[in-house]
């Protein structure tokens, strides 16, 4: 398998080709695929360049604002300005993005509108986590899992991972019912994805929460549960999350 800088090679060799031939096409789609290679790659300044040059020719073509292609080169900028922190610059992006799709998603059943939909509620949802705004980010999660369950169905590794991300914004606003609720759901759906490599992570994450709770016996069998997942899929930091979730729980029994 070619690397990513193998890639990236060909992609600039592709590149000079097509300058050489003014082929105004393939250097727009040629800068996308480079700025799509910079930003897998977290190379943040160099895929801003690049995505903002591919939006202006894009637009120069007479591609209106709304159109996914713009939007998604969007909100790949508004997760780069995050990444950066540049926190007005990343809101005002996602919201872009948000205010576009808002309109286009209502009766869709365009799938990749709906994706993208799902994908931006998602990651605007972990935008508002990190910036400390729990209720904007649980509206947003709930949003975002109600379309990935719409699109994937109940099982699904990103319905454990939208439903693990409410029951942690649940425990964080103080509300544990809801957060058990949530964790319990999120476990009962990832036991039917024998594959899914992080999953433990869950299992300790609800142990935790009935730790607050004072709920001893649930929660050693919560974090046994995430160390034996954790072993069968030799996940090193679940390890490490079960074994510091079990030491906790001898540190309480002991009080």
């Amino acid at each position: 398998m070619m690397s990513s800088k193998g890639a990236e090679q060909m992609l600039h060799v592709a590149l000079r080709l097509a300058q050489q031939t003014q082929n105004s096409d393939g250097i727009t789609y040629i800068h996308d695929l480079l700025a799509n290679v910079a930003f897998a790659q977290g190379e943040l300044d160099k895929a801003e360049v690049l995505f903002k040059d591919v939006m202006q020719r894009v637009l120069s073509q007479g591609t209106p604002q709304d159109d996914l292609k713009i939007i998604h080169m969007s909100l790949k900028l508004a997760k780069i300005y995050e990444q950066k922190h540049d926190w007005p610059k990343a809101e005002e992006g996602y919201k872009f993005c948000m205010k576009h799709l808002d309109k286009q998603v209502q009766g869709s059943e365009d799938e990749d509108v709906l994706m993208l939909w799902g994908m931006t509620l998602d990651w605007y949802a972990r935008f508002l986590h990190e910036q400390n705004r729990l209720e904007e980010a649980f509206t947003n999660y709930k949003k975002a899992y109600e379309m990935c369950v719409r699109l994937n169905g109940e099982v699904h590794e990103q319905t454990v991972i939208l439903l693990n991300d409410l029951g942690t914004i649940s425990f964080l606003r103080g509300d544990n019912d809801s957060a058990i609720y949530y964790m319990t759901k999120a476990v009962e759906t990832g036991r039917h994805l024998p594959n899914m490599e992080d999953f433990s992570s869950v299992y300790v994450n609800l142990g935790s929460i009935y730790m607050q709770k004072e709920m001893y016996e649930e929660a050693q069998k919560s974090c046994k549960e995430g160390l034996k997942n954790a072993k069968r899929h030799k996940n090193e930091e679940g390890l490490k999350e079960a074994t510091v979730c079990l030491e906790e729980l001898k540190n309480f029994l002991k009080k």
